[in-house]
């Protein structure tokens, strides 16, 4: 009888570090939910879009991926208190830079647009013409370029959870202008059968990529070296860009009625 329950004792150790072992290669992430077609929530527990593709390929052999489907803004907070692993495709910023470490290689390019009702759009020369509008952005998206600040310190804008609920007001007129990607405002405007109504400013508010980060309280971040070595060879043989074209198609036939939360 000792004997067996020595040896039982001994299976559930070897369990328990085996499960250690295991929980040790789970990389918890996620993204923006509402954001294609680099990423959008098909359900509660799972996302679709050019980034789960991306993933795919750059995540090292025998770790597993186990998405958390939560808001934007909710998911960055979760990434700064060490909840979560890594956040995929978003902007480096000075703010995100605090509690992120981040890819040295993009993930993909992410131009910003103003996007303006057509029969009110101005030939937006300089940001100084957006002053007298009333704007709408989206909680937790971050533009580059300098714009982040002007728009703290300059502009009037409306933040709101949803990018959809964005566009509708546009629509409406209750706001003059909406900044947000342009790849994103293109299928959104599609799918809700507004881009006869809509259109995209041009030049871009900026061009700049956007890249994966993990948070500095993650285990994961020794990874970022191989990831990178795969990024740049995505990059190099054209695999990062057909991914995204054929993602932006994808995301043109999502219903519009998707995007609401």
């Amino acid at each position: 009888m000792r004997i067996a329950s020595a040896l039982i004792g001994i299976m559930w150790v070897v369990l328990g570090a085996l499960d250690a072992v295991a929980q040790e290669k789970i990389i918890t992430w996620a993204t923006n939910p509402r954001y294609p077609p680099y990423d959008w929530a098909i359900n509660k527990s799972d996302y679709e879009g050019a980034c789960t593709h991306l993933l795919e390929l750059i995540i090292p052999d025998g770790y597993t991926l186990q998405p958390i489907v939560v808001p934007w803004a909710r998911a960055q907070l979760m990434a700064q208190q060490g909840s979560i692993d890594l956040l995929v495709n978003l902007r480096i910023t000075p703010e995100r830079s605090q509690w992120l470490t981040f890819s040295q290689n993009p993930t993909f390019p992410n131009p910003i647009a103003i996007f303006m009702r057509e029969d009110k759009a101005i030939p937006l020369k300089t940001w100084e013409e957006l002053v007298p509008l009333v704007g709408g952005i989206t909680i937790g998206d971050a533009f580059g370029n300098g714009f982040d600040e002007y728009l703290k310190d300059r502009l009037k804008t409306e933040p709101i959870s949803n990018a959809a609920n964005n566009f509708r007001k546009l629509d409406l007129g209750r706001i003059d202008y909406f900044v947000t990607g342009y790849y994103m405002g293109l299928a959104m405007i599609r799918s809700a059968g507004m881009q006869d109504r809509i259109v995209a400013l041009k030049p871009f508010v900026s061009n700049q990529p956007i890249h994966l980060g993990f948070s500095k309280h993650s285990p994961h971040t020794a990874l970022l070296p191989e990831i990178d070595r795969r990024l740049a060879q995505l990059a190099k043989d054209g695999t990062l860009n057909r991914i995204l074209e054929s993602h932006v198609q994808e995301a043109h036939r999502i219903p519009f009625s998707a995007f609401y939360e």
